[in-house]
């Protein structure tokens, strides 16, 4: 009997162990170090990364602009577009061209540290974190300035949990949710209307991804999507999000040919967010309709 609870309190120990280890922890962004170097002119590098941003529509071209915004930070370690810039395609690289599973973790672990960089360029929260204040407290010192930074931070946290983690991993991770929920409140008190209405996609994301016993709600999803829209009327992203993560599992199918068709009408030039993502958007809305029977019930 003894040896037989022995055992069971080891194997008890062992789970735990394992649980513990696979709570996820991210290198912080300024203490991955670039060196400086003497490449191009920065103003030139510039112009060739917003020659590349107007034109990549396959992962080989985002893949040379993430390249060209390296070059850039390179020459400008301090250069706030180019950190933001290089979490963002980051993110694109990961949700969009990324099919094996440790491609999305290097791709939004990488997006996590450039927006933590692009942060870091504000003084007053350099200041803060430095001192061992943690991020979520920190990012009072924030400004308009980094809001780029600080909303593509947390789309970042948000793929990662969404992409990269089990089940079980969510359920040991949820401080990632929680504390991206501080960095949107932070948002909102800068510019609610953020990336023509981004926190209130990510809300809709948010009640989509939590089970109706602790908050999660479809109508409640339904209502942020709506603000969504309403805020950033052009933006590809706000219906193509309603209907591949609502409409998709509450069988709307007609909402679902409704918004995808919608995407695929616009000029992914000019539809709100950059064009490398109405890219994407838009090839995903064509492969999704074409199999919207099996994918809407």
């Amino acid at each position: 009997m003894k040896k037989h609870l022995f055992h069971r309190a080891l194997c008890s120990v062992l789970t735990i162990g394992v649980l513990l280890n696979a709570c996820v922890s991210f290198e912080k962004g300024w203490d991955v170090a670039i060196p400086v170097e003497n490449a191009e002119n920065p103003e030139q590098i510039a112009e060739k990364v917003g020659q590349l941003e107007s034109e990549a529509a396959s992962a080989e071209a985002v893949e040379v602009l993430l390249n060209t915004l390296k070059e850039l930070e390179k020459a400008d370690p301090t250069n706030y577009l180019a950190l933001w810039k290089i979490g963002n395609y980051n993110i694109l690289m990961g949700a969009a061209y990324s099919d094996q599973k440790r491609d999305k973790k290097k791709h939004y672990r990488e997006a996590i540290q450039y927006c933590e960089k692009a942060m870091f360029t504000n003084a007053d929260f350099k200041s803060a974190v430095l001192d061992g204040v943690d991020i979520c407290s920190a990012c009072s010192k924030l400004t308009l300035q980094e809001i780029d930074a600080m909303g593509y931070w947390y789309t970042a946290r948000f793929y990662y949990f969404k992409d990269c983690l089990s089940p079980l991993g969510r359920l040991f991770n949820t401080r990632i949710v929680i504390d991206n929920n501080t960095m949107i409140e932070r948002i909102d008190q800068l510019d609610s209307t953020w990336a023509g209405g981004g926190n209130y996609f990510s809300r809709a994301l948010y009640y989509i991804a939590v089970p109706e016993r602790f908050g999660g709600s479809k109508a409640r999803a339904e209502q942020e999507f709506g603000k969504a829209i309403e805020t950033g009327p052009g933006y590809l992203v706000n219906r193509w999000g309603r209907a591949k993560y609502l409409y998709s599992i509450t069988g709307n199918k007609a909402g679902f040919v409704s918004d995808m068709e919608w995407v695929l009408q616009q000029d992914p030039r000019n539809s709100g967010n950059p064009y490398p993502w109405n890219v994407y958007f838009q090839e995903d809305a064509r492969s999704t309709l074409a199999s919207v029977d099996d994918l809407v019930h």
